[in-house]
């Protein structure tokens, strides 16, 4: 028993039980704020099925709390003026990590979406979790170190990076052309080191997450992110939420079988799309191979070997699309990652041949798009693996951490 100042004594489950209905109530109201961007309280009460008291308390202890402002009023339908709430951009920060084969960014998002600041360094040859680290940490380190000193509390870090992941342990599961990497506890090493929440995902999850909470799909339920560069991957977002499948392989887009009895994938499986689609698979295609800058640049030219190599590299896409669109059936399919940009003048024949293999009545509603962030999509979705957290579970991460 939990006793209170009057002397009333109050069931701690009872206590507990309160807390999940205010945790509850306050994320119904900030997803309806993040829907609509600015809302009325009045329109809160209409969207969430609040009573006015329960929204006028929850919105001005997220007003206290610096998650949400008032912004100008507008007239209502009887000439009174509303007054609009909207996420306030100017205390809390979040930090995204995107952790590539050869790369990493670390990008500084505010609550509405808006990129602060981007930084990026490539790592020369893949090497193991050591190396990348004597690079990550003192950047990481000075950033963190800026937001402070600015005055802004960092909500927490998310990071993407190349699956499977286990996410019991918050390790990487021996990921495909990432050598190294098995086994390594990502979540608890930047956890310990930079004493921020740490949430990870796999990059192309990530990638999905920023269309689905900042980019082209905020009003899309069900959306496919697809990401090709040197390894090839997927996002799912079904019903808004991502979706990981029982063994977190929902996605891996890159291993399905392209090519039957093709060789054998590092995945285990044979013939999949990554070894041929990704960039060190068009590159070991064409003879001449050596940068994909000189393959366009050979493709310019119109040479022979270097248009066949395209070619066979949209069909491969192609067929992967059609096994995505009937595997999943999204409303949209985005397209991203560092081969997009070479792919990008073929997509709209791509998507020509696609509209001919689809059902006839779904053909019409066929979208595919280019990513909305270009090369920093997985770090800008993993900054939204804390703000879906704040959405989703607000008192857990503001008050009671």
């Amino acid at each position: 028993m939990i006793k209170l100042m009057e002397g009333i004594p109050i069931n701690s489950n009872k206590i507990a039980y309160l807390q999940q209905v205010k945790q509850q109530n306050m994320a119904a109201i900030l997803k309806q704020i993040w829907k609509y961007e600015q809302v009325s309280r009045v329109e809160l009460v209409d969207h969430t099925s609040l009573t006015s008291g329960t929204i006028t308390n929850l919105t001005h202890e997220l007003i206290e709390l610096r998650v949400i402002r008032e912004y100008a009023s507008v007239s209502g339908n009887v000439g009174r003026k509303r007054v609009l709430l909207g996420f306030d951009p100017d205390y809390y920060r979040i930090l995204g990590l995107d952790i590539g084969r050869s790369t990493f960014e670390i990008t500084v998002t505010d609550l509405c979406g808006r990129i602060l600041k981007t930084v990026g360094r490539e790592i020369a040859d893949q090497q193991g979790p050591d190396v990348y680290f004597r690079e990550i940490e003192p950047v990481l380190a000075e950033i963190k170190e800026q937001i402070e000193q600015a005055g802004h509390q960092i909500l927490g870090l998310g990071v993407g990076v190349p699956g499977p992941i286990d996410y019991g342990k918050g390790a990487l599961l021996n990921p495909p052309n990432f050598p190294g990497w098995g086994g390594f506890e990502l979540q608890q090493t930047l956890n310990e080191r930079f004493q921020l929440l740490t949430l990870i995902e796999d990059d192309a999850r990530t990638s999905a997450l920023a269309e689905r909470w900042y980019g082209i799909g905020r009003n899309v339920e069900d959306l496919v992110f697809i990401t090709m560069g040197i390894g090839i991957g997927g996002g799912v977002i079904s019903k808004g939420e991502i979706v990981r499948g029982t063994n977190g392989l929902c996605g891996q887009v890159g291993h399905m079988t392209i090519v039957m009895e093709g060789k054998v994938c590092d995945c285990g499986n044979r013939g999949c799309w990554e070894p041929i689609g990704s960039i060190p698979g068009i590159l070991s295609r064409w003879s001449e191979g050596s940068t994909m800058d000189a393959f366009k640049a050979a493709v310019d030219r119109g040479e022979p070997e270097a248009l066949k190599c395209l070619e066979d590299t949209l069909i491969y896409l192609e067929t992967a699309l059609i096994n995505v669109f009937n595997l999943y059936d999204p409303e949209l399919v985005v397209l991203g990652g560092r081969l997009f940009p070479y792919l990008a003048p073929s997509i709209s024949s791509v998507q020509s041949r696609l509209q001919s293999r689809l059902y006839a009545f779904a053909k019409d509603r066929l979208r595919l798009e280019p990513s909305t962030f270009g090369a920093s999509q997985s770090a800008v979705g993993a900054t939204a693996l804390l703000f879906r957290y704040l959405l989703n579970e607000p008192v857990k991460l503001l008050i009671e951490r």
